[in-house]
Order: C-alpha cells, then structure tokens, then sequence
C-alpha cells in the first residue's frame, strides 16, 4: 500500500490577549465597567488612579476626539520581550500614552442622570444555560444570536426565516431548519416560556412544562389551545358549554392559568423584575439642528501605570541578585498587563464614540423630534460597513449600552429598525407603519372594528404597501387583539 504525503495551507486567526480583553469589555455598559476595573486593580497592584491627573484636567478639560477605527487589529501586540528596552520603557513621555480617561465626554454630572429601570437582563443567564446543553459549537452560536434577538418580554417576534437569513451573513450559512431546531432547545430554558412567538404560546409552554399535570392543568392547556379569543373577552359561556365543566371547574382552571408568566423576560412588574440603576454610556444634546453625542465620563481618576512598580521594575532589572532578577520577571508581567488594559480600555472608547456617532448620524431627525416615526430604517450591517468594522464588534456595542437624551434614556439598539419599501418607491421604518397602524385602530368605529385587510387597504391608501399578514404581525406586536376581540369589548 503506498503512503501518499500532502501538503495543505489552513488559515488559522488567533486573537491575541489584548483582543480578548477588548472583546470581553466591549460590551460591557458603564456600571459593569466600573466593576470590571475595580476587579483589575485588585488583581493587578501595578494599575492605580492618577489623581494628580484628575485635578489639572478638571482645570484644563481636554477637547473633543475624533476618533476613527479601521479595519487593523485592534491593538498591536506589544509583548515585552526579554531584551526590552526598560530605559525606554520607563520614558516619562512615553508613559503618558498609558493613562485612561474618557474623552469626547460630560464632565458636568448635572448633565447625566442615574436611570431606575425594570431589569430586563435576562440573555446572560440563558447563554449560561444555553452552554451546558450537550449541543455543537455552532448551534450554541445560533443559540446566542436568538436570545439576542429576545424583545423584553422574552419573545420571539422575527421570524425564523429572517434570523437565517441574517445569521448567514453575518456569521456562517444556516438553515431555517437549523434555527427551528436550536428555537425548540432555548424554549427548554429556565424561564419556561422563553422564544415564544406570542403569549398564547408562551402560557402553553409553562403549562406543557408540568412534570405532574391535574385535571385542572388539561382544562387551562384545552382553553389556552381552543378558546383564547373566549378568554380575551371574559365568554366563559362557550368556554364550559366546550368543555362540559361548571363555574367551579372553569375558576380552578383560570387559577392555573393566573399563575402562570405572561412576560418570561421580566419586562412587567407582575414578573417580579427588579429596578436596576442605570448609567447612560451617552448623552445626546440638541440645540435647534444641531446634534452633539457625548460619552459619559467615568466617576473614578484616569488609571495609569503605577510610578512604584516602574521604578521597581527599571532597578531589579539591573541587578546582579537571582531573587531580584526573579522579582523583577513578576513586575513585568503586572506592569505588561496594566499597559494591556488601559490600552483596551482607550480602544474600547475609540470604538465606542464611532460607533455611536455613526449611529447618532443617521438618526438625527429622531434626536431632534423624539418621535419614533421619524426613526430611519437602519440594521447593523450599515453601520459596520460605514466605520470598516465587523458587525459583531457593532452588536457587542449597541445590545447593552444606553443613550441619554432629552425624550428619556433608551437602549441604542432601539435604534435601528427594519425598513419597507412605500408605493412612491421610500424606505420607511417599520415603526413608523407600526405608528399608523395604531391610528387606524384608534380612530375605528369602536362598534364595527376594522379587519386586517381593511387596515391593510387603509395603510395603502397612505402609500404604505403591506400584506394582511403583516399587519397581523404588527398588530399582535402592538398587543392590539384582532376585530372579534375589540368588538366584543366594546359590547
């Protein structure tokens, strides 16, 4: 048997440790920064505030950056070799380039304030889970990007097809079929009900989930399955007529439904969603068309090499004794990885500010009006296109930071939104049908509700081209029940 031998090139990319420590902080929102560097100055005795700093710059406050990013690596290497330089690197000029502040930034605190919020900080716990399925590495990819994707509430309200489709290009080709399949794992997360398209499904997912189900659990199952439109309008009629139960067995399987989450996520407060504190990451400031972006500074002194270790480091080197020549090795690793950090840190706010102006840029009109309608259409994928970046470096950014402005403090995600295309051949943002919509219902004749192909035909006539079942879409998204339910409220 001959052994053939051959030769083959694989393009391998490995990121380096400064990467990794950007990555790690880019997403990261300014309270959980806070945190994170508190963690670092209490493993690394070489990092330490520069207070001397503090006081000359809130005496002299620096301009305004502009920074830029491109398409190189985010931070260069910078390893410090054996035969390094220490004089060099003990350079006073040169350790001024080592010390963190945020510029482009609010220094007047009565400018930014602390916003109390329902916590909605839910994906975390579930990509945990979501790691200890016995499940390939891709899957757990797909697996994130869904829980991603999660509204407040916990559900799903993008279609599989869409999330394929946009999983595809931004990451690795996937099927519909795929995603479906990874959907169905995450609905077996804790908290149940979490992926479902809409409530009914949600409530179902809770009680299928019973491991001991009672005569009482089948009823609520049957009614949540049979009779949702009979539930929304309060017709138990039909509802024990159907199931042959009385008043009594109808309020015991009502019971089980009452207990159930109609919000997994913890976005309501009857799901016991805890207030969290806030720190706006931005401030917006308009003064008539003009529209100036922020980034907020940090409470603490700007971070800088400890003086202590660098002398320490410069004098051991020198020296002809083993045990200071060893110690000397330890300073070096501390005083390398406090460069490290402050130098993730500046990038982190380099990227941060081009990304958000990027974003600011686009909106404009919104920060101007505050009107949602006003919003443009705008997906990850622009932004990243604009600045040469990546649109995980993008979504790491706009997924958990808040931007304050004069119409309240709203997450920059909420941002960018899906776009349709208008009979007169506009891009419009698909809240700003959204917003028509809700005015079509609202001025309805309360008695004669309109179908969703009227509203359809209603939002074509304002040049607004959409199907029925879009507008079956929007409206449940809305949470506005369909004509039968509103018709009968109205009785």
């Amino acid at each position: 048997m001959a052994i053939i031998q051959s030769q083959t090139q694989k393009l391998t990319q490995k990121l380096t440790h400064q990467q990794i420590q950007l990555i790690n902080i880019l997403g990261l929102p300014t309270i959980a920064l806070e945190q994170h560097i508190a963690n670092e100055m209490a493993i690394n005795p070489a990092l330490e505030f520069d207070t001397v700093e503090k006081e000359n710059s809130e005496e002299d406050p620096q301009e305004n950056n502009e920074p830029e990013i491109t398409n190189e690596d985010f931070i260069s290497e910078g390893k410090l070799g054996e035969d390094y330089d220490y004089k060099d690197y003990m350079d006073r000029d040169s350790l001024d380039d080592y010390k963190y502040e945020a510029n482009n930034h609010v220094k007047d605190d009565e400018k930014r304030e602390q916003v109390f919020l329902e916590s909605h900080d839910f994906t975390a716990p579930l990509i945990s889970q979501l790691g200890l399925l016995p499940i390939t590495d891709k899957e757990k990819e797909i697996g994130a990007y869904i829980i991603n994707t999660l509204d407040n509430d916990g559900y799903l309200r993008r279609s599989i097809g869409d999330i394929a489709d946009e999983f595809s290009f931004v990451t690795d080709f996937v099927t519909e079929e795929e995603v479906e399949s990874v959907l169905n794992k995450i609905k077996t997360l804790d908290p149940i009900g979490i992926g479902a398209k809409n409530l009914k499904e949600c409530l179902l997912l809770q009680l299928n989930a019973k491991k001991e189900k009672t005569k009482d659990t089948y009823n609520a199952i049957y009614i949540l399955e049979k009779h949702m439109d009979e539930l929304s309008v309060k017709n138990f009629d039909i509802i024990k007529k159907t199931l042959k139960i009385d008043n009594e067995e109808l309020q015991d399987a009502l019971s089980e439904i009452k207990k159930l989450n109609p919000a997994p996520g913890g976005s309501s407060k009857e799901s016991g969603g805890k207030a969290i504190t806030i720190e706006p990451d931005f401030t917006v400031m308009v003064e008539g068309d003009k529209v100036e972006l922020f980034l907020n500074s940090s409470k603490h002194p700007p971070l800088k090499i400890s003086d202590d270790y660098t002398e320490m480091l410069n004098s051991y080197s020198k020296s002809k004794d083993k045990s200071l020549r060893e110690a000397s090795n330890f300073i070096k690793s501390k005083v390398e990885g406090a460069k490290w950090f402050i130098e993730a840190l500046q990038q982190r706010e380099k990227v941060m500010i081009t990304v958000a102006k990027a974003i600011v840029k686009h909106q404009k009109k919104f920060f101007i009006t505050g009107d949602e309608a006003d919003l443009k259409p705008l997906i990850l994928k622009t932004i990243a296109e604009e600045i040469d970046s990546d649109i995980s470096t993008v979504s790491r950014i706009v997924i958990s930071k808040y931007i304050q402005t004069a119409y309240g403090t709203l997450l920059m995600k909420h941002l960018f939104t899906e776009g349709l295309s208008t009979t007169n051949g506009e891009i419009v943002s698909t809240k700003e049908v959204k917003k028509v919509l809700l005015e079509c219902v609202n001025t309805e004749d309360k008695n004669n509700p309109l179908s969703d192909e009227q509203i359809a035909n209603l939002l074509m006539q304002k040049t607004y081209s959409i199907a029925r079942r879009t507008v079956a879409k929007y409206r449940e998204e809305l949470n506005i029940p369909s004509k039968n339910f509103r018709k009968a409220a109205a009785a």
